[in-house]
């Protein structure tokens, strides 16, 4: 296992393909979403559920029985049709249990972060399509094969012997550093990239079959970013952290199989564009596109009320590093195929609520940025999780689907005063791309690849 570190000095290498393209005056296009699936709340009642990635599952033979499956948190999995209707739902796994000595027991319990789907995995003989989830409770992956015409359409298949992916023990689980963002690609090998919460770490694993109708992986190698970064006048930029032990860590994550690439999203820094083949070369590593604040310097001090550090920024002190069409956090990643290797990188720039298009090859120029807002059913906010995907669905998404997590999700405008009470609440919008296409005057493609 080959752990590969890049060193600030190196920093200003790859800091020359910035975009210096300007937002003009945020004067953002605006879609609407066409709908939405159930909510999920994050008090007691709602079993602290706080959504957060979906992944696009395209049916072989009918695209309009395709499944969007959904990443809860410490709330599972709920499995959707294209009409945005729950035919599936799947707890997370149990806590480990605790010796009989531990009075306490602190072990975690299943939490799913972000998923991804695999198609045609060689499983027994047999090809089979995935879905891949990290695992932050139990710093595993948990792997399930897809099956329409199964009773359930999900069935779990992580061998038990799997590794934990980042730590060494329940201990080291407890403390919460674990698998965080996924990405996979399927080249001559299926590969999975995780990165570890809170810190800059990502592991590339190699998924495999294990020989006895379970799935397993190993880690071949350890990609570590920077965290302190060489700015043009010389002088090293920490991002600015809510807690001491919090580094600048990444989790949207999107492979271009067509381009030898992946996109990973560095909350607090920007889009950093890696080559798949040879992932571990750091002076491969570009940082294609910077966060507004990116250089800013800032005031840190702590808050009892917030129980974590509050940031301020000296904007009277920014030397304009950053790109106005990213604002932090940088979250979500996803890729419009656009046919031949074109095509869109979007990213979800959550602090204006935008998503931000970039082309999908060298050198990733911004092209645009829209908005979903209020339209029958409340719009997008805070987002994290988001897919798109460019087949011809039927009906309302005959040239594509995104499908985003809502961070603030609202009640309808017509539901009694008890239901609109206010109780934080997060669901998934499905959007039209050709809503999106027309918008923002976009080629469309809908010849969908499985790869």
């Amino acid at each position: 296992m080959k752990s590969i570190t890049l060193i600030p000095m190196a920093l200003s290498l790859l800091a020359t393909s910035t975009i210096s393209i300007a937002q003009t005056a945020k004067n953002i296009a605006t879609v609407v979403p066409t709908l939405e699936t159930r909510s999920h709340y994050s008090d007691a009642q709602g079993n602290y559920t706080d959504v957060d990635d979906p992944a696009i599952w395209v049916h072989p033979t009918d695209k309009s029985k395709s499944l969007v499956v959904t990443a809860l948190k410490k709330g599972g999995i709920d499995v959707y049709n294209m009409q945005g209707e729950l035919l599936q739902f799947i707890a997370p796994a149990p806590a480990p249990a605790c010796k009989n000595s531990v009075k306490v027991c602190k072990n975690k319990a299943g939490r799913l972060n972000n998923a991804e789907i695999v198609y045609d995995f060689n499983l027994n003989g047999k090809n089979v399509d995935l879905v891949l989830l990290s695992d932050r409770g139990l710093d595993k992956l948990a792997i399930y094969t897809i099956d329409v015409n199964a009773d359930k359409l999900l069935t779990y298949v992580t061998a038990p012997t799997a590794p934990l992916i980042f730590t060494k023990n329940q201990k080291e689980i407890n403390n919460g550093n674990t698998a965080y963002g996924l990405a996979t690609a399927k080249t001559d090998k299926t590969m999975a990239f995780v990165s570890q919460n809170s810190e800059t770490r990502i592991a590339q694993l190699e998924i495999f079959d294990n020989g006895d109708g379970t799935i397993s992986y190993k880690n071949t190698a350890n990609l570590d970013f920077p965290e302190k970064f060489l700015l043009p006048d010389n002088s090293l930029w920490t991002p600015c952290s809510d807690d001491d032990g919090e580094h600048p860590h990444l989790e949207g994550m999107v492979a271009d199989i067509d381009n030898d690439a992946l996109f990973l999203a560095q909350e607090d820094v920007g889009i950093w564009k890696i080559s798949l083949s040879d992932a571990a070369n750091s002076q491969k590593w570009q940082l294609i596109s910077k966060v507004n604040a990116y250089g800013v310097p800032y005031s840190r001090t702590w808050s009892d009320a917030e129980d974590e550090y509050i940031c301020k920024l000296d904007t009277s002190k920014d030397k304009d590093y950053g790109n106005d069409h990213l604002i932090a956090d940088a979250e979500g990643l996803t890729l419009y195929d656009g046919g031949n290797g074109k095509g869109y990188l979007l990213a979800s720039s959550q602090g204006d609520n935008t998503i931000a298009l970039f082309n999908r090859t060298a050198p990733y120029q911004y092209i645009n940025s829209f908005t979903v807002g209020d339209g029958t059913i409340d719009g997008v906010d805070e987002t994290d999780g988001m897919m798109v995907v460019n087949a011809n669905f039927g009906k309302k998404f005959s040239q594509g689907v995104l499908v985003m997590q809502d961070g603030d999700n609202k009640p309808p405008k017509n539901a009694s005063k008890q239901a609109s009470a206010q109780r934080e609440s997060t669901n998934f919008k499905y959007v039209s791309w050709k809503d999106i296409a027309a918008t923002l005057n976009l080629p469309v493609n809908t010849e969908f690849k499985r790869n």
